[in-house]
């Protein structure tokens, strides 16, 4: 609810203040939104619902291991993600390629600030094979991160985003990042296979040198890949 209050104080006429009780008891306090939206400008401010929905809320899960405070500083430090949040704060028909590369930057920077990669997929190759990150240390991939940033426009953008409307019109959830499953809407992960599924085996060698027969991957009977520390560029065929 502060979220909505900040996000649209500009929006309402002749509101000069925006209060917002909160709490109960002795923890009970007035919240003064309009200061906020104030002190974050009209821009920022028209943003937050996109921040507040694509970082994670009721509807849309959160980044694996990167809380708020996290997001926000990185928004901070990266002032083009305020571009994309905006876009995804008001109802939109679809998410252009620049506002989904913003995004990508944006989550990249979320697990490593000093990164030079654009992409989800780039950063996730180079945390795994030369920073020897675990799997549950990386971002989302593409395909994944896509369905994400759907279900935070359809929260921030066709729900929030027409909250001073009486009658909302709001699109079928299946477009945006939902999948209707046994009377049920449930989130629609990713369109890639689950890797289980689809690789059998998931294997990866730490060899900084030329691959040998104490290699895991040769040790499986796999060609070494992409994935491992040798890149699948050394592998010892004698």
């Amino acid at each position: 609810m502060l979220v909505l209050c900040i996000a649209h104080k500009f929006n309402i006429p002749n509101m000069a203040e925006l209060w917002v009780a909160f709490g109960t008891g002795q923890k009970f306090r007035l919240i003064p939104a309009h200061v906020i939206a104030e002190q974050l400008g009209r821009v920022k401010s028209a943003a937050l619902p996109g921040f507040h929905a694509f970082t994670g809320c009721d509807t849309v899960s959160c980044i694996n291991g990167r809380g708020k405070r996290t997001a926000w500083d990185t928004w901070l430090a990266y002032q083009e993600a305020t571009r994309a949040f905006a876009h995804i704060s008001l109802p939109v028909v679809f998410i252009p390629d620049d506002v989904s590369d913003i995004f990508e930057r944006f989550v990249v920077l979320m697990y490593r600030r000093t990164s030079s990669n654009s992409t989800v997929n780039q950063e996730r190759k180079e945390l795994i094979t030369s920073l020897n990150r675990s799997i549950d240390n990386i971002p989302p991939t593409s395909a994944a991160l896509t369905q994400h940033v759907l279900r935070a426009a359809y929260q921030a953008g066709h729900c929030w985003g027409q909250a001073l409307i009486g009658v909302v019109d709001l699109p079928s959830p299946d477009k945006w990042g939902w999948i209707r499953a046994n009377d049920e809407w449930l989130p629609l992960w990713s369109l890639l296979s689950e890797a289980s599924l689809a690789c059998r085996e998931l294997l990866r060698c730490g060899c900084k040198r030329q691959c040998s027969t104490a290699c895991k991957c040769v040790k499986a009977k796999l060609p070494c890949t992409s994935l491992c520390l040798c890149l699948g560029d050394c592998r010892d065929d004698s």
